[in-house]
């Protein structure tokens, strides 16, 4: 009995060191853990509501949604419109309904979508590349889209080499399979899954907790870098397209520098620096220089 005696209180005396003072840290880890989501969370929903500044080929600096107070019926009716423009064969007129949602800051992937396929049809490929590399950024796993935009650039005059593609997009498939959204969305889900899981250990002491946290933190990391750079990618793409039947890219940013090279209607390239109404340009294959901004869009939905 005695032996008995001293077992029991020998196991009450291996209480977990510290173990009052977790208690002491539930509430205010929850208030904390309550409060880093906060911020994220009204990121994301600002994302939903507000699709960004986005600005529609040729037209930078068009009417704002707050010049013309369209309601979400009035932009359905536009699209509508647009659509029945499409299905009759005035693509011109179904091209300038879908510009004109696009001004308004309304227009989403299927929107730049249909842009793309009105302006295969008026014969202006480069506008329509451009518009279906902005719809791809909203719309990445869209395979009609892809194929349209292979399409689009068959009918290109200039064959340019693209670089090989590097094994980033097989490591970061996340990255390139979601739009912005999507990444959001998953960010706030690790994001959570981490301090639900830390919140969980303070009344467990599992090891499958600690991986799990370990696991969740490095996970919600790697999703805040990737929407960090498919932010960047989607309001700040430096990919640009030809407009104009032909351009000349010369060796500085006048029209009295050497000429190097013509460009004609969809040839893409990325923009590497801007000055004075000009962009220094690279081209899949490596040739760089300059040309005037008038003759490109830019891919970016951002006002840059």
């Amino acid at each position: 009995m005695r032996l008995c005696a001293g077992s029991a209180r020998s196991c009450a005396g291996r209480s977990r060191p510290g173990h009052p003072c977790v208690r002491q840290l539930r509430i205010p880890l929850l208030l904390l853990c309550l409060l880093s989501l906060l911020p994220a969370a009204a990121h994301a929903r600002e994302f939903r509501d507000d699709p960004g500044p986005e600005t529609s080929p040729g037209r930078q600096g068009g009417p704002s949604p707050a010049a013309h107070p369209l309601d979400t019926r009035d932009i359905a009716e536009l699209l509508v419109l647009a659509n029945q423009k499409y299905l009759e064969g005035d693509f011109a007129e179904a091209t300038r309904g879908y510009e004109t949602i696009a001004a308004l800051g309304h227009a989403n992937g299927h929107v730049f979508y249909n842009l793309g396929n009105s302006y295969v049809r008026l014969g202006e490929t480069g506008r329509a590349i451009l518009n279906y590399r902005k719809a791809l950024l909203l719309t990445p796993r869209d395979g009609d889209l892809k194929a349209n935009l292979q399409y689009a650039r068959s009918l290109c005059q200039d064959r340019i080499e693209p670089a090989a593609s590097s094994i980033w997009r097989t490591l970061a498939f996340w990255h390139f399979g979601l739009n912005l959204r999507g990444l959001l969305f998953g960010f706030l889900l690790l994001h959570a899954l981490f301090w639900g899981f830390l919140f969980l250990r303070l009344f467990l002491d599992r090891e499958w907790l600690q991986w799990s946290i370990a696991l969740s933190l490095i996970l919600s990391l790697l999703a805040a870098a990737s929407s960090a750079v498919k932010y960047r990618e989607t309001y700040h793409n430096p990919g640009g397209v030809i407009l104009v039947s032909e351009a000349t890219v010369r060796a500085g940013f006048t029209h009295h520098d050497t000429a190097l090279f013509i460009l004609h209607q969809g040839a893409e390239f990325r923009i590497l620096d801007a000055e004075g109404g000009w962009w220094k340009i690279e081209l899949p294959d490596g040739k760089k220089g300059w040309l005037p901004a008038e003759a490109a869009g830019r891919v970016s939905l951002g006002s840059a």
